[in-house]
């Protein structure tokens, strides 16, 4: 099976962990990149994570997001601040932090990856 997208990850001086998502945006592709978001928290321990989310189609829906966040639960994103920045379509990614923070973790999302950034070094503080 083709790759859908492409993950690369960059760790800050100030201990953030930086995932750069490219590519094709399906169910699939956003549980395995998650996935492997996963593995590198693990590894890494960062103060906060920054994911720019720059798949292109058709968006999650409500249902999905909630599946997502129900999946990752449990595995580590606890106490790690995460500032989702989705510059090509916001529509459904507000569902993604509605419920992360309702089942109890610290999520934001925002269009411009300068602005989630800052919101994420305020919070890794």
């Amino acid at each position: 099976m083709q790759a859908t997208h492409t993950l690369a990850f960059q760790r800050s001086a100030e201990g953030l962990l930086r995932a750069r998502v490219a590519g094709i945006r399906t169910v699939e592709s956003t549980i395995g990149y998650w996935e492997s978001i996963l593995e590198e928290v693990a590894r890494e321990k960062p103060r906060g994570l920054l994911v720019l989310d720059q798949l292109v189609g058709e968006e999650l829906s409500a249902s999905e997001w909630k599946q997502l966040v129900l999946h990752v639960l449990g595995r580590g994103l606890e106490g790690v601040p995460i500032a989702h920045a989705k510059p090509f379509s916001f529509d459904q990614i507000s569902y993604c932090e509605r419920y992360a923070n309702e089942y109890g973790l610290l999520a934001r999302t925002f269009r411009r990856e300068a602005e989630a950034e800052a919101w994420l070094q305020a919070q890794a503080g």
